[in-house]
């Protein structure tokens, strides 16, 4: 098996849970034997070199968080989400394709952590509240009618976007008239230019 092939098996595994149970590894292979880890079982299965298997942890890994990205986007596929077309991989997928950043104003994860910041220069929320707390890019329904979640109906959208377009503003009007003063605003708040430029356009709605 390729290192290509591995890295995308490391991927499917970390995010159905394989590499984190051995419950679950052994469902998919009940003849490995166990005398390490399961990521030790994981090389040793898939002929995976230590520096490869390094390789994979590091590429799926946000260092400023000091947490496995792959596992704070797979905490996102709960619920609903849980129906999305392919399963887990596929939005992984889908939500690294959408560049981490809203897809109304432009504003960037990396700048919304910044506002939302645990230190004491955090601007947003403005009291401690818990909700929103952390400044999560949130995952948008775009039809309000019939909210399913697929990769069609949905786009990444900022905790300011999200709740003050809600129901309430359809798409269209939001882009027009509301994205760029969000946009003003956490210029303001962040004392500089956004490193985005406001997304032109959204794709065709889904029909319903």
């Amino acid at each position: 098996m390729s290192n290509d092939s591995n890295e995308v098996l490391y991927k499917k595994y970390k995010l159905e849970g394989r590499l984190d149970s051995k419950k679950l590894f052994k469902e998919k292979h009940p003849d490995t034997e166990y005398k390490g880890t399961i990521a030790d079982a994981f090389k040793k299965q898939f002929n995976v070199s230590d520096n490869d298997y390094e390789r994979y942890v590091k590429k799926y890994c946000n260092s400023d968080e000091k947490h496995s990205e792959i596992q704070k986007i797979k905490s996102k596929f709960t619920g609903e989400r849980k129906g999305w077309p392919d399963g887990v991989v596929a939005f992984y997928d889908w939500y690294k394709g959408k560049g981490q950043a809203c897809g109304y104003c432009g504003i960037s994860q990396d700048e919304l952590y910044k506002l939302f910041s645990k230190d004491n220069n955090k601007k947003l929320p403005l009291n401690n509240a818990v909700k929103r707390s952390f400044g999560t890019l949130e995952i948008e329904r775009r039809d309000s009618e019939t909210n399913e979640y697929n990769p069609e109906n949905c786009i990444l959208a900022c905790p300011l976007c999200n709740n003050a377009k809600s129901n309430l503003i359809d798409e269209e009007n939001w882009m027009s008239l509301f994205a760029e003063p969000m946009r003003e605003y956490y210029k303001k708040l962040l004392g500089k230019d956004l490193k985005n430029e406001k997304p032109e356009k959204l794709a065709a709605k889904p029909l319903n």
